[in-house]
């Protein structure tokens, strides 16, 4: 196609991966996009998928029934609520609704890609505070990043918390600085709580408080749902009515919304897996103290292991069982490998072929 006819900011700017480029292989673990693959979870969700009727497959959604369950399972009105094909069909919508050519959109680096596609698509101007390397891991200095905030007046304020792929926390007095700092700016604040309920901590109870809070929760982490591709935003009424009129005919499939529905009412098979990947999560950072691997604390489904000198011969044997991101190009993280969480049995596959190849 001639690229006349091509937005300019896709077609000079932007540039995407191709599907079909690189297709995991099954017998491989699948720990490098932080999906839950827990097989306990999966059975229970296997289950429901095998309970719902035949319409499910055949019908678009009627979504009120998930409204009014998500309403109560969260203790908001429904009106504060969009569910989405993933959480990230709420950011797209946050996008749509609030952001105009020239607009200026703050978030920080590293951290969820799709923020800079859309801002490419959008024609916003992207301000990015970098996170830094310290002893503790990544750092974001949010004095400066407030800082922005108030010289530069964004239209949106975009913060995972916790962030991907540093794994890192904004703690809960940084927080209330970030929301009063945003609302005297006149600025929306998405904060993305996709790794909920891993990282307990959340602002969810703010937004009867602050009328320019977006938070968005996802249901392929905790929920094991990845492939249903399900999400959801919570904001104040007017915000959600603004979300609501740049959305899809539906939001979401079906299968996802009934599936999700019902697993509300399983939402303890959840929290027992959480618990499960926080289990091994312990059993996998004791094994990198024994071996004297770096690592730092981490607050998603995910931990990130320096593996030393013999990291590229260690590379090479995994290579054969597990995906993983292999050293994460980014100078807050250089070194550091990241691994998706899975039950203890699972990880300890992992530990094998690492400590295969430091006797070797």
């Amino acid at each position: 196609m001639d690229r006349v006819l091509i937005r300019a900011s896709i077609s000079e700017q932007l540039t995407r991966p191709l599907w079909g480029t690189s297709v995991r292989a099954e017998d491989r673990l699948w720990l490098d996009k932080n999906e839950n693959i827990d097989s306990d979870l999966s059975q229970v969700i296997r289950d429901v998928v095998q309970g719902l009727p035949s319409y499910a497959f055949s019908t678009y959604p009627e979504m009120g029934v998930l409204y009014d369950k998500l309403s109560n399972f969260l203790g908001v009105p429904a009106n504060f609520l969009l569910v989405s094909a993933g959480s990230d069909g709420v950011i797209r919508s946050a996008f749509e609704a609030f952001v105009d050519p020239g607009d200026v959109v703050l978030y920080a680096g590293p951290t969820f890609a799709m923020y800079e596609v859309y801002c490419k698509i959008y024609g916003a101007v992207e301000l990015v505070q970098e996170y830094t390397a310290s002893q503790d891991g990544p750092l974001l200095d949010m004095g400066a990043f407030l800082s922005l905030v108030r010289t530069h007046r964004p239209k949106m304020v975009c913060l995972p918390n916790p962030n991907s792929p540093t794994g890192t926390v904004i703690s809960d007095a940084e927080m209330k600085r970030l929301l009063d700092c945003t609302r005297d700016s006149g600025s929306l604040l998405m904060i993305d709580e996709a790794y909920y309920p891993f990282y307990e901590n959340t602002v969810l109870q703010y937004v009867n408080d602050y009328d320019n809070l977006l938070v968005i929760r996802s249901t392929g982490k905790a929920w094991g749902m990845a492939g249903f591709r399900i999400g959801y935003g919570v904001a104040d009424a007017k915000v959600a009515e603004a979300l609501h009129k740049v959305r899809p005919m539906y939001e979401a499939n079906t299968v996802g919304v009934m599936v999700l529905g019902e697993m509300i009412d399983r939402y303890d098979e959840v929290l027992k897996s959480v618990d499960r990947l926080n289990q091994a999560k312990k059993a996998f950072l004791s094994f990198a103290d024994r071996h004297d691997f770096k690592w730092f604390p981490t607050y998603g489904n995910f931990v990130h292991i320096n593996l030393g000198p013999r990291g590229d011969k260690i590379d090479a044997a995994l290579q054969t069982c597990v995906y993983y991101r292999r050293a994460i190009n980014h100078p807050s993280l250089l070194g550091y490998s990241r691994f998706s969480l899975a039950p203890t049995v699972e990880m300890e596959r992992i530990m094998k072929v690492i400590e295969g190849e430091l006797n070797d």
